[in-house]
């Protein structure tokens, strides 16, 4: 399963490298907000602080684009059945495709991928080393005066586990673009 996700990034990566004459656009962001548990996750664990790190790669003037994402997701841990849960966190590595719309001032986009979701529960032995699949919207636009971009986004992370039921969760970021 890995492998065959693998294979299709490097398939969509070659596809988007551009010709010998083309140019390439090449950016660094970071991004911070909200992480949401639903689900499973939500009976658990309230939302909690989220961290983005990303570098999107694409032909200048194209709509489509490649991101590889590094995000942390940190989740409170509530107090069920009078027991308090200890607070966790999810980290993943994606690679996602991204498929931009001009409009105006402000570009939409839409987002999706697939990654590596290592999770590590309070008092676990070890982590979690999982496969999951991501999708969204954003809206990205250009800072006045600044040469830097920002977006605001928001995807759904669907962590599937090897043991039991999966995770669901939604981070909401702002960020910018170097």
């Amino acid at each position: 399963m890995k492998c065959a996700a693998l294979t299709i990034a490097i398939t969509i990566g070659m596809s988007l490298a551009p010709s010998a004459g083309a140019q390439r656009s090449i950016h660094l962001g970071l991004a911070g907000g909200a992480a949401i548990p639903v689900g499973e996750l939500d009976s658990s664990y309230s939302a909690g602080a989220t961290g983005l790190a990303t570098l999107a790669i694409g032909p200048q003037e194209s709509p489509l684009g490649v991101r590889i994402d590094y995000q942390y997701a940190g989740f409170n841990g509530k107090t069920v059945a009078g027991a308090s849960v200890p607070d966790t966190h999810i980290s993943s590595l994606t690679g996602n495709l991204v498929m931009a719309f001009r409009v105006g001032y402000a570009k939409p986009y839409l987002i999706g991928g697939a990654g590596w979701y290592p999770v590590r529960f309070p008092g676990a032995a070890k982590r979690e080393n999982d496969f999951g699949v991501n999708g969204g919207a954003g809206v990205a636009f250009p800072l006045p005066y600044t040469g830097i971009g920002a977006f605001i986004e928001a995807r759904y992370h669907d962590v599937n586990r090897s043991d039991t039921s999966p995770y669901h969760y939604i981070p909401v970021t702002f960020g910018v673009m170097f």
